[in-house]
């Protein structure tokens, strides 16, 4: 049976998980503020009833009720909103690394446009493996599916992303997509396709 926490202990652990687990939310549903909720509403699932196994299940368990309570709200809102304008997954601004502090900034803002045009089940996966940098067990054991499907699901994932990237850069170019531009979005992600 879990036991009661204390002021110190929630307050320690809202400082480990807090931005990260905001990070999380936001970019599922692509709502920063609502994030905030979200993670303020997973917190007080913990206070008033932490999990049996003590805090050692801490982490696992609050990124399985965000990343739950985030779908959720995407669900019920079901309307497009920003991406958070931030990423500490340095696979999602560019594996190439610009010198250039505004090519860096075009290259998230690229990838937030593109994971904006994914369904938010690809997303989740993606936030899960390349934010969270879950392991593939790791992300089975979160969603209660089999290692198979999550496999399968991140494949396609990567894909529709891929996909999206392809079709911004050829609007970017006003149609004209060649190979040298699906050669660069293969490269920029090939961390996703590596993980």
């Amino acid at each position: 049976m879990a036991h009661a926490m204390n002021e110190a202990t929630l307050r320690k652990w809202m400082q480990s998980l807090g931005p990260r687990l905001i990070a999380l939310s936001a970019g599922i549903c692509r709502d920063r503020h609502r994030a905030e909720e979200i993670v303020q509403e997973a917190f007080i699932k913990l206070w008033k009833s932490p999990p049996d196994g003590g805090e050692v299940v801490y982490p696992a368990w609050m990124r399985r009720v965000v990343t739950n309570l985030s779908i959720n709200a995407l669900q019920r809102t079901r309307r497009p909103q920003a991406l958070p304008e931030f990423s500490s997954d340095p696979a999602m601004a560019s594996s190439t690394q610009p010198e250039d502090p505004s090519e860096q900034r075009e290259g998230v803002d690229r990838v937030h446009r593109a994971l904006e045009r994914i369904d938010p089940e690809k997303r989740t996966l993606l936030m899960l493996r390349a934010q969270e940098q879950l392991t593939y067990e790791e992300i089975a054991t979160h969603l209660d599916i089999p290692i198979g499907t999550v496999m399968s699901r991140l494949n396609r994932a990567r894909a529709a992303l891929a996909e999206a990237l392809a079709q911004i850069d050829g609007e970017q170019t006003g149609g004209q997509e060649g190979e040298d531009q699906e050669a660069t979005t293969v490269f920029q992600f090939r961390k996703y396709k590596q993980a």
